[in-house]
């Protein structure tokens, strides 16, 4: 019976080994953006505007949400998971009052709460808004209060600075 119960234990440390990994390395108030580093992140991300959709794109001939956060992250040397539900463990779970600056908001626009989408928060107060990529009208800043999005957040994180 205890073989059974450290078995069990052992399976769901591994299962959830990326965040428990992360919540024992990466405690809160440690290893963040510096306000200078976001800025220029956010910059490098808005430079993207009017780009078309592309799923799996990360240029300006196209490019997808996660690709959108990747290329930005990246031309700052950065490194972030490329897809969504990576960069969805990426760092510490925000609540939607807390949200700052360069804050991480995952929704779910397809299947509840199967994350399928994220943004980049671009402004914090008093409007929050956040840079993505849309499947319709390609990368361009939204309003994170309009109720279409309101709706679909899954989680908001604040990135773990790798």
């Amino acid at each position: 019976m205890c073989k059974r119960l450290l078995f069990f234990a052992l399976l769901v440390v591994l299962l959830d080994s990326c965040s428990f990994v992360k919540r024992i390395f990466h405690r809160t108030g440690s290893s963040y953006y510096s306000s200078s580093e976001l800025k220029a992140i956010i910059k490098e991300a808005k430079k993207y505007k009017g780009v078309p959709y592309k799923t799996g794109g990360m240029d300006k001939r196209g490019m997808d949400c996660s690709g959108l956060l990747f290329t930005a992250y990246s031309s700052n040397d950065f490194s972030i998971p490329r897809v969504s539900s990576d960069q969805a463990k990426f760092g510490e779970d925000i609540r939607l009052k807390d949200v700052q600056l360069g804050d991480w908001v995952f929704f779910a626009t397809g299947k509840v709460g199967l994350i399928n989408h994220v943004g980049l928060v671009t402004k914090d107060r008093p409007a929050i808004s956040f840079i993505h990529a849309s499947t319709t009208y390609g990368v361009r800043e939204d309003l994170l209060y309009q109720k279409f999005w309101l709706d679909r957040i899954v989680k908001i994180i604040r990135p773990y600075k790798n």
